[in-house]
C-alpha cells in the first residue's frame, strides 16, 4: 500500500515539475535578434525576384504601378518585425528605421509622378536612407543575401558609403562655420556694410568653391536679407576671410553652409 502511495506522489511531483518547466519556457519573450537579418534578406530577395520577373515580362520597373508592387513585396515580408521584441535596442532602432524607409519609398511612388523633379528628389532621399541602413546591416549585423542578388546589395552598400561620407563631411564643414562671428563695418560714405569673419579650416579636408549663406536680421529679429560669402579654395589648416556686403545694417547675422566641393 505504501509503495502505491509513494508511486502516486512521485508521479504527481514529476508532472508538476514538467508543467513548471513548460510554464517557465512560455514566460520568456520571443526576441527577433537572431532572425532579423534572415527576414531582411528574405524581403530583399522577394523584392529583387519581383524586379527580375517584371523585367522578364518586358515591363518597366520604374513605372509607378510596378514599383509599388516591388516595394510592397518587401514591406509585406518585413513588417512583422515592427512589432517584435529585441534584446539589442540599437538593432531594433535600425530595423524600425529600415521599415520606415520602405514605407517612405511607397509614399513617394504613390504621391509623385515618376517624371517629376519632386519625385526624383524625394526618391533619391529615401533611396539614400535605405542604402545607408543596408550598409549598417552588412557591416554590423552580418546581413547576407542570395548570391543572385549580391551585386544589387553591393551597389546599395556602395551608395550607402558615399552617403555616409557626405554626411560626415557636411558635419565637419558645418561645425567649422557654426561658431563664426561676422563683424560689421560701415563704408566711409555710409549706408553700406561689410560683414566679415576669419575662419580656420581645422579639419583634414581640402574644400573648394565654398559658399556661406549669411542671413541678416534686424533688431526685431526679422530676417531682412540673405547674402553670400564665398571662397574658391579653403585648404586644410588654412585661414580664410569670408566677406559679404549689404546695405542692411543687421543686428544679428546667422551663417550656414550653402554649398562646397571636396578637393584633393
Amino acid at each position: 500500500m505504501m509503495k502505491k502511495v509513494f508511486a502516486a506522489i512521485l508521479s504527481i511531483a514529476l508532472i508538476a515539475g514538467v508543467s513548471a518547466c513548460g510554464e517557465k519556457k512560455a514566460e520568456g519573450p520571443d526576441y527577433a535578434d537572431d532572425e532579423a537579418m534572415s527576414i531582411i534578406a528574405e524581403g530583399f530577395g522577394k523584392r529583387s525576384a519581383l524586379i527580375d520577373k517584371l523585367k522578364g515580362q518586358g515591363k518597366d520597373t520604374s513605372e509607378s504601378k510596378n514599383l509599388q508592387q516591388i516595394v510592397q513585396a518587401e514591406i509585406d515580408n518585413d513588417k512583422p518585425l515592427k512589432t517584435r521584441q529585441f534584446k539589442d535596442s540599437k538593432l531594433q532602432e535600425q530595423i524600425i528605421a529600415y521599415l520606415n524607409s520602405l514605407d517612405d519609398q511607397l509614399s513617394v511612388v504613390k504621391k509623385y509622378s515618376n517624371t517629376s523633379a519632386e519625385y526624383t528628389n524625394a526618391w533619391n532621399e529615401v533611396y539614400d536612407k535605405r542604402s545607408t541602413i543596408l550598409k549598417t546591416f552588412v557591416d554590423k549585423y552580418g546581413l547576407k543575401v542570395d548570391s543572385k542578388y549580391q551585386d544589387t546589395l553591393d551597389d546599395l552598400v556602395r551608395n550607402g558609403n558615399s552617403v555616409q561620407e557626405k554626411n560626415e563631411t557636411d558635419q565637419v564643414i558645418n561645425n567649422l562655420v557654426s561658431s563664426a562671428q561676422f563683424d560689421r563695418t560701415e563704408a566711409e560714405y555710409g549706408g553700406y556694410y561689410t560683414y566679415s569673419a576669419v575662419i580656420e579650416n581645422t579639419s583634414k579636408i581640402n574644400f573648394g568653391n565654398v559658399s556661406l549663406l549669411l542671413a541678416l536680421y534686424d533688431a526685431d529679429g526679422v530676417k531682412v536679407e540673405e547674402t553670400f560669402a564665398n571662397t574658391s579654395s579653403w585648404a586644410a589648416g588654412e585661414k580664410v576671410r569670408f566677406e559679404a556686403g549689404s546695405d542692411v545694417n543687421a543686428a544679428q547675422v546667422k551663417v550656414s553652409v550653402n554649398g562646397y566641393e571636396v578637393t584633393k
